[in-house]
């Protein structure tokens, strides 16, 4: 399953084709080009790593919503950014109604969940959480967190509308739980300095300024495993994009109180010059890098740095860390399963898809010859890198890597690996047979741009959101 890095050399080779506004701040940045320097716990104002019994767990769960109109009627989130509860919630049609069982129309699903969450580090704001619930031995059952990207999951961009998720954790794995946090775009899921107006409150208005660390790693915790109903006390965490740092992060804040972590393109490396690629998220929540961590080559910054701190990694184990070239693969084809014969939908792979993840693939070749000089390595800590030859910033390879970072999460979870690799596997096929594409025949020139011009003359909302980068 690993694909082995390349040599340092390729990553120079995508450099070399990436805008100059992205080689600007890669290319010549300390923090990239020089030895990371590590930051204490002191120095930075970490958290050390905390048992589980001392987590204050102060959040309040309320829940689930028995129907989508008493969650639509609650008004804590704007629907507008409610999207995903086409997912959680059976449709007034009956079109995605649960197969084999009775159902009313907008029902929620027997096993999914819409939670309101209240933080008390935030204010009293309320945040929705969904969660997947076991099938299968739900007493000893671990739990996945799983983090959204850029947008935090408040617009299409999402595990539940991008992926098989509910499928592969809920159904061919089946004794998972899986919570996914609706809220926190452009926020790294960090604790904050200051005010940031935009960011800050729920629907209701109501929050201070955003102290997600705090609320997913101490106060969130305890309460939500104790309502799901599991004592196995294992756990992971998985983020992607803007998240992906932040899931290394918590890794290395908090060693071992995660049995596993993933990290799928994302830039381990986040202050210093960085800073200015990280401000380019933030751009799109109009909030700005001091707001959240203050100077970029302050303290705050340098803790909150992946890279500066990957030593850190040496306490962790069973990390999955995945990043492509930019170059067009599979998913980003005409002929592929994404596109299914859409030319017109190759623009932004071919734009943003490719300057982003080549800038991700950076980070990522930066962080692995860091973790090879330390000697943290598959060897040593299960620190597996999957780092593709071709593929952009886009969930068609996010659902990748769910799949086969699963052995790794098994494992870490205490799952049999070979089981754990079927399971892997056979979800990969049963995929790619219910999602073909047009293969050759989409290839060519003009049958592959029909259903482009089809697209833009009927201004389809499809063809945009299966888009979405984060």
């Amino acid at each position: 399953m690993t694909r082995r890095a390349y040599p340092r050399v390729a990553a120079a080779a995508v450099a070399a084709a990436l805008p100059l506004s992205i080689i600007s701040i890669i290319g010549a940045a300390p923090a990239f080009g020089g030895e990371a320097q590590p930051v204490t716990a002191q120095a930075s104002g970490e958290k050390s790593a905390v048992p589980t019994s001392q987590y204050s767990g102060t959040a309040q769960i309320n829940g689930p919503f028995p129907t989508r109109a008493e969650a639509e009627a609650d008004g804590y989130i704007d629907e507008a950014k409610a999207g995903w509860r086409d997912y959680v919630y059976q449709a007034e049609d009956g079109a995605n109604a649960e197969k084999g069982t009775s159902w009313s129309a907008g029902e929620r699903y027997t096993r999914m969940e819409e939670l309101k969450v209240t933080s008390q580090a935030m204010g009293g704001r309320e945040i929705p959480v969904v969660t997947i619930k076991a099938k299968n031995n739900p007493e000893t059952a671990p739990t996945i967190y799983l983090l959204n990207g850029a947008d935090g999951g408040e617009g299409g961009a999402n595990w539940l509308r991008q992926t098989s998720a509910v499928d592969f954790y809920g159904n061919r794995i089946g004794n998972v739980n899986v919570v996914i946090p609706m809220a926190g775009a452009f926020s790294y899921y960090t604790d904050w300095q200051s005010p940031a107006a935009s960011l800050d409150t729920d629907a209701h208005g109501v929050g201070t300024t955003q102290k997600w660390e705090t609320f997913l790693t101490q106060e969130l915790l305890r309460p939500m495993e104790d309502h799901l109903g599991t004592s196995s006390g294992k756990r992971a965490i998985i983020g992607m994009s803007m998240t992906g740092s932040t899931s290394l992060i918590y890794a290395e804040k908090y060693p071992g109180f995660y049995d596993a972590v993933g990290s799928y393109s994302g830039c381990a490396a986040t202050s210093r010059e960085a800073s200015q690629i990280t401000q380019l998220i933030l751009d799109r929540g109009n909030a700005s890098f001091e707001q959240m961590w203050g100077d970029p080559y302050g303290r705050v910054a340098y803790g909150n740095d992946a890279l500066l701190n990957a030593e850190k990694l040496a306490d962790q184990h069973n990390i999955y860390v995945s990043s492509a070239t930019g170059l067009l693969g599979e998913h980003d084809m005409s002929s592929g399963d994404v596109l299914n014969g859409n030319v017109f939908g190759m623009r932004i792979p071919l734009t943003d898809g490719f300057a982003i993840e080549a800038g991700s693939n950076i980070c990522t070749h930066l962080l692995k010859s860091t973790t090879d000089d330390l000697g943290i390595t598959e060897a040593s800590n299960n620190l597996v890198y999957n780092i593709r030859n071709a593929g952009t910033h886009q969930w068609g390879y996010w659902q990748d890597d769910m799949w086969e970072s699963w052995p790794v999460i098994a494992r870490g979870l205490g799952f049999d690996v070979t089981e754990a690799q079927r399971q892997s596997t056979d979800a990969q096929a049963a995929h790619l047979e219910a999602n073909p594409g047009m293969g050759a025949e989409g290839s060519t020139p003009v049958s592959s741009l029909l259903p482009a011009f089809d697209a833009v003359e009927q201004g389809s909302a499809d063809m945009a959101d299966i888009r979405k980068l984060d």
